[in-house]
């Protein structure tokens, strides 16, 4: 099992801080999927007490990416090839909905913020940076859900983003990749900038598709692996 070296933080960015640290060892395979978290250790590695600690690790919980199991401890969630099937059908059938919504109420707002989102996808893929790669990926495709002007798809699309930055992470992963080779988001982008909507939301299934069975197999060896080491 890895094992995860944390650096002390600053006591004014205390939980914000915490959470972006287990975030980003979560992303990036320092914690794995099904390890738990040693709260005395994280806690001496950041110079912080425990308490901001279990508070970060709660935020995470409500996020979806750790579980806490009473009288056991709080882990890194278990990924299934079901919950990814599960999440990543899910995640279709809205932004279908997502781009359909959108579609009428876009204008140069719109198109100018996409812009600057796919930049900042571009960027941290220039700059090699795992975390934000995937955090500004999900922005990007957030913004249909915002413009949607539908506050329970948007609540929605809020719930699932903490299950597809893993998913997106584990994807990397399998691929032995910090970040995708090479931007992927220009067809995206320019479908959605288009007049056809219904080229956009075929593109956006694709788009999801994308290496889709790749993902199914490593979680599926992740499985084999776990209940080998029950």
């Amino acid at each position: 099992m890895v094992k995860t070296k944390f650096s002390p933080i600053a006591d004014t960015t205390r939980r914000a801080e915490i959470v972006a640290l287990l975030r980003r060892a979560i992303l990036t395979g320092q914690l794995e999927p099904g390890q738990k978290l040693n709260e005395l250790r994280i806690s001496e590695q950041m110079r912080v007490s425990r308490a901001p600690l279990r508070e970060a690790m709660r935020e995470l919980v409500q996020e979806g990416i750790l579980t806490s199991i009473p009288y056991a401890g709080t882990f890194v969630i278990n990924v299934t090839a079901k919950d990814i099937d599960d999440v990543y059908s899910l995640n279709k059938v809205l932004d279908e909905f997502a781009i359909e919504r959108t579609w009428e109420l876009r204008d140069q707002r719109f198109f100018d913020e996409l812009d600057r989102r796919h930049e900042a996808v571009k960027q941290a893929t220039r700059d090699r940076d795992t975390t934000r790669q995937i955090e500004t990926a999900l922005q990007l495709h957030g913004l249909i859900y915002e413009w949607a002007d539908n506050s329970v798809l948007l609540e929605t699309w809020q719930r699932l983003t903490s299950r597809l930055q893993m998913y997106f992470a584990l994807h990397q992963q399998a691929r032995n990749e910090a970040v995708p080779a090479e931007d992927v988001h220009e067809t995206y982008v320019r479908l959605l900038k288009s007049d056809d909507m219904r080229a956009a939301q075929r593109h956006a299934r694709e788009h999801i598709d994308h290496d889709f069975e790749e993902l199914l197999a490593y979680a599926r060896g992740l499985e084999k692996r776990s209940s080998k080491g029950a």
